[in-house]
C-alpha cells in the first residue's frame, strides 16, 4: 500500500510524491507540525494489488483530523481501498 501526497498551491493541487506508510507519516508530521502549514493536504491511498486508488485524508487545518489519520495509519483495521471489489 502506498500513499500520494498532495499540496494545494496557486496553481492547484502540487504533487509530493508516493510514500510508503512509514515515510507518510514523517511527511506529515514535517508539514504539519513543523512547518505548520497553511495549505490544504489531501492523502490518497493507492492499492497496487487491486489497482485501487480513494481519497484517505484532507488536511484543513484541524490537528485532530490529522492525529485521527496517524492512528489509521498506524491501524491493524482494514484499508479502505479493501472494502472495494473489482467487477468482473
Amino acid at each position: 500500500m502506498k500513499y500520494k501526497i498532495y499540496v494545494t498551491g496557486s496553481a492547484g493541487l502540487y504533487d509530493l510524491g508516493e510514500y510508503t506508510k512509514e515515510e507518510t507519516e514523517y511527511c506529515l508530521n514535517w508539514l504539519i507540525l513543523e512547518e505548520q502549514t497553511k495549505e490544504k493536504i489531501l492523502v490518497i491511498e493507492h492499492n497496487y494489488k487491486d489497482n485501487i486508488e480513494f481519497p484517505v485524508f484532507v488536511y484543513y487545518g484541524k490537528e485532530q483530523e490529522y492525529i485521527d489519520f496517524i492512528n489509521y495509519l498506524n491501524s491493524d483495521e482494514t484499508r479502505v481501498t479493501k472494502c472495494f471489489r473489482k467487477r468482473k
